[in-house]
């Protein structure tokens, strides 16, 4: 008797039988598709801007390197404006090269 009850209540409390919602899952495949690609694209800019990263350093150090250089550093002590324009105009070459967007990948 107490297997019929069970059946009974079991029968009674199930959710109906339908068919799966595939709006849902083509929204759940949508975002996960998109996770998924926003993921890469992170890992590509981390990528770039430790790439970038790097080569400020080196021009950075190429320009410490070549400032402590005797001569540069009379001829700077001697005209200092000179030097400033020099590194300004240097900085801004840098700036305009790593700002100009590379081409995207085919995805």
């Amino acid at each position: 008797m107490a297997d019929a009850f069970e059946q009974f209540l079991s029968d009674s409390l199930a959710p109906a039988e339908r068919l799966p919602d595939r709006w849902f899952v083509a929204g759940v495949q949508a975002r996960i598709i998109l996770e998924d690609r926003l993921a890469r694209d992170r890992r590509q800019l981390a990528g770039s801007l430790l790439m970038q990263v790097a080569a400020l350093l080196a021009v950075a150090a190429g320009v410490w390197v070549l400032g402590s250089a005797a001569p540069v550093a009379q001829w700077s002590a001697e005209f200092p404006g000179g030097a400033l324009i020099i590194l300004a105009a240097g900085f801004g070459l840098l700036v305009a090269m790593f700002s100009r967007s590379a081409p995207e990948a085919a995805a």
